[in-house]
């Protein structure tokens, strides 16, 4: 994050727009993006779900802006200033879509079973080309606190070799026991301009009463939410919450049948060169698809949108698509989340897991409840927009939409920098720029801790000012939804 200049009140700039000042809103909020290109030559890191963003959208025209500001997203997303958004910083796109003809041309084989079937499209009307269960939980909802998973706490591995110990299996063998708990997930999302976009990645089933885990970017943004079990049986999903910065999300479907479900291993018992197997469904297309290989490397480090995840690397062969599948060691137990790859000319075999033992505090998290606790947050609703200065220069600013509680901060606010003084951090950026003004926002919003009063400088009616914002605890919207 670069510390620019001091922000100053009575620097020779207005928000006074001209007539050619625009407005634009941070796709990342609820516009999925398209950045996988075959034959890319510059090294890339990818999250590794499936997208399309750009299939049959269009370019949205320019809105002029004024002294009110757009509505807010679809979506009412908050500025937790958690937003992970693997799809950022460092390439590390969350590839979380895929071609919506693609989806539509797919046949769902449903189990003669005798279920009534509901709906054959989604909401956003992509046809599914079959039979889809409809989330049915009572006007109750379900209580995520009964949730008991099944994990290996390691206390039988001490003098083992591998995180299989004595329960090791053949290949074979371990994926007969879990390749039926490895499901795939299908998703539709619409932008504010009415673009309709479908995604595809992978899920793994934690609970027999239709809890998945998945990663929050195969989810991130979407309206609908399908999962497809090995079966041929698809299920509508709803979300329980997300953990974006751990990449983390639990979403949840009401099953007609008995499922498989995958135990949790015990991450900390990794070898290098232990047998792995991935499943996943790559390019959206090959639900169930498995791949065979070893741990390159236990604890590896990598930087995203100024965020260090401590990742397992594997050689087994993983592609878009795979986001949210499993990582098995050869008991048959889930080792990791499978998220990323990385991509260049020239190179194979780098991909990427979340390992379980990290990702089971989220998981614990947002069931018990529906979100990561201690995340600060400034209460407040943003978008990004285009402004033109009195001097004409532009700048990308956050744009304040709406508050929630006793915010000092009023719909219309623009704002430039967080601090006082030289310490003064600015978070505007320039028209072109790769950097997001919301995500450097929400990375200086998350060096605080909650109770926290931060200085914000910000135009107000175009005029330069400072306020002082008591930041608060990120609770997502959609904690309130289907859930106790």
């Amino acid at each position: 994050m670069n510390r620019p200049e001091d922000f100053d009140q009575n620097q020779n700039k207005s928000t006074e727009p001209t007539e050619n000042s625009q407005s634009t809103e941070n796709r990342s909020n609820d516009e999925p993006r398209n950045d996988f290109c075959y034959g890319q030559q510059e090294p890339r890191w990818y999250g590794i779900s499936y997208q399309n963003g750009e299939s049959g959208s269009y370019a949205p025209p320019p809105m002029h802006f004024d002294s009110e500001p757009s509505p807010p997203p679809r979506k009412g997303k908050r500025i937790a200033l958690v937003a992970f958004c693997v799809a950022l910083c460092v390439a590390f796109s969350a590839l979380a879509g895929f071609a919506g003809s693609l989806l539509a041309d797919r046949v769902i084989e449903n189990a003669d079973s005798g279920y009534t079937p509901g709906n054959t499209t989604t909401g956003a009307g992509v046809n599914l080309g079959g039979d889809v269960y409809s989330y049915e939980e009572g006007n109750g909802g379900f209580d995520y606190t009964t949730v008991t998973l099944q994990k290996n706490d390691g206390s039988g591995l001490a003098n083992a070799k591998t995180s299989a110990g004595d329960n090791a299996m053949d290949a074979v063998d371990a994926t007969a026991a879990v390749k039926d708990a490895v499901v795939e997930i299908m998703t539709t999302a619409t932008s504010n301009y009415g673009t309709i976009s479908a995604g595809a990645g992978s899920g793994v089933i934690i609970h027999s009463s239709g809890v998945i885990v998945t990663n929050n970017h195969v989810i991130d943004g979407a309206t609908s939410i399908y999962v497809r079990l090995t079966n041929g049986n698809t299920y509508e999903a709803v979300v329980r919450g997300t953990d974006e910065d751990g990449d983390i999300a639990i979403i949840k479907i009401t099953p007609k049948e008995t499922l498989t479900v995958a135990k949790l291993g015990y991450s900390g018992a990794l070898a290098l060169s232990e047998e792995v197997i991935a499943i996943g469904n790559p390019l959206g297309e090959l639900g169930g698809t498995v791949t065979h290989g070893r741990i390159s490397a236990l604890e590896r480090e990598i930087q995203v949108d100024g965020v260090t995840m401590t990742l397992i690397q594997t050689d087994a062969p993983i592609n878009s698509g795979n986001s949210g599948g499993g990582l098995f060691n050869l008991a048959g137990e889930l080792i990791g989340i499978v998220n990323a790859k990385y991509s260049a000319t020239g190179v194979e075999g780098l991909g990427f897991a979340i390992p379980i033992d990290s990702a089971v505090i989220s998981i614990h998290h947002l069931l018990e409840l529906g979100y990561i606790p201690g995340i600060p947050a400034l209460g407040a609703e943003l978008i990004e927009k285009v402004v033109t200065f009195s001097d004409f220069s532009r700048m990308i600013l956050p744009c304040v939409t709406g508050v929630s509680g006793e915010s000092t901060l009023q719909a219309g606010d623009f704002i430039y920098s967080v601090g006082e003084g030289s310490n003064a951090v600015v978070v505007a950026v320039g028209v072109g720029s790769s950097e997001s003004a919301t995500s450097q926002l929400k990375n200086v919003i998350r060096s605080y801790k909650v109770g926290d009063t931060v200085t914000l400088n910000i135009y107000r009616n175009g005029t330069a000012t400072s306020i002082q914002v008591t930041l608060v605890e990120y609770i997502p919207d959609s904690v309130s939804v289907n859930f106790q």
